[in-house]
């Protein structure tokens, strides 16, 4: 039976492998990933040389920031900026909009590719820049995919655990749909990281409750007391349902709530880490971000020993020579005292 340390480091080790075991079939159709890969994603076939991708290094980023202590959304969008201007590998279409209204210009990414030169910020601020980019529509997945490591440090603080999470999408994802989706995926997380099981109900419940003491401070960035019953209907949704009944091929591949919902399956009913990964990856659209979300949801159930090793062995190749994701998950831990 696996510890609670096997789960942390099992949910940091699991964004990494979902993330890469995703990647080369990113916006596929489930059909075309069946074709492509007719005994189904077995391994990852991601290529080395390249920097972490979005998913992986933004929540490295949650992670480096947690660990200093509770966040704030001016330092976290220096911190995004920041990435962008050295790396951006795969940066979403709606962040890439907020952080050019922050910087004033485009972030230069991999062509530029270093510390030394980057650009401070001359645009708006973080907070108008993500309200202006949202423009009253866009829920994207890009904060849910990066807001599991709040999990591990506020494990045992749900109040803490809540707030943390709205603010962490609040930098480039304004709708109160994307920072709930990540309230309710990491409550239902850090239960699993204590070796406890949430139903429906309770995680609606505990979700809204944990919110309420930071509404005077959450209520700037439009939160209110109630879950939006649109979260409500995916939470319920995700209880009904098995991976294989949920399109995420569809037109809107990269919507919050759907990738809320294959995370939440994952949490309560993939058999072990490995099936349960294969199922989110090989159902196609947005399968790299939807792995490392459903990653971070089996690491925390089944922990670390339960990832494969050849999984484990080729992350370990693909990002040799940067802090290993069981070290972030320590880290995590010890902050939390």
């Amino acid at each position: 039976m696996s510890t609670a340390d096997d789960r942390e480091r099992g949910l940091m080790v699991g964004i990494a492998a979902g993330n890469l075991l995703g990647i080369v079939v990113e916006g596929r159709t489930q059909s075309e990933v069946r074709r492509r890969f007719p005994d189904g994603v077995r391994d990852i076939a991601a290529r080395p040389g390249y920097p972490d991708d979005d998913d992986l290094a933004q929540s490295i980023i949650i992670a480096e920031a947690v660990e200093e202590g509770p966040l704030d959304v001016e330092d976290l969008g220096h911190r995004f900026w920041e990435w962008g201007e050295v790396n951006g590998l795969g940066m979403g279409t709606l962040t890439s909009r907020v952080l050019t209204l922050f910087g004033g210009d485009y972030p230069r990414g991999l062509r530029w590719g270093t510390l030394d030169d980057v650009r401070q910020p001359k645009g708006m601020a973080i907070e108008d820049a993500s309200r202006e980019a949202w423009g009253g529509k866009s829920a994207g997945n890009g904060a849910l995919m990066r807001c599991a490591p709040i999990a591990v440090r506020w494990r045992d603080d749900a109040v803490a655990l809540a707030r943390n999470s709205v603010v962490s999408a609040v930098p480039t994802h304004w709708d109160r749909r994307c920072g709930w989706s990540c309230v309710a995926l990491n409550i239902g997380i850090a239960a699993a990281l204590r070796g406890e099981m949430m139903d429906t109900d309770v995680l609606i419940a505990a979700s809204e409750e944990a919110v309420r003491p930071s509404l005077p401070e959450l209520s700037q960035f439009g939160y209110e007391a109630q879950m939006p019953g649109s979260v409500r209907n995916a939470i319920r949704q995700a209880a009904a349902s098995e991976i294989g009944d949920i399109e995420f091929d569809g037109s809107n591949m990269g919507f919050t709530l759907l990738a809320l919902e294959a995370g939440l399956i994952s949490l309560w009913r993939a058999p072990d880490f490995e099936h349960g990964l294969r199922a989110v990856v090989e159902a196609g659209g947005d399968t790299d971000t939807n792995g490392a979300i459903a990653g971070a949801a089996l690491g925390a159930r089944f922990g670390v020993d339960a990832i494969p090793q050849r999984w484990r062995d080729r992350i370990a190749e693909l990002r040799e020579g940067r802090t290993p994701m069981e070290e972030y998950a320590d880290k995590l831990a010890a902050a939390r005292g």
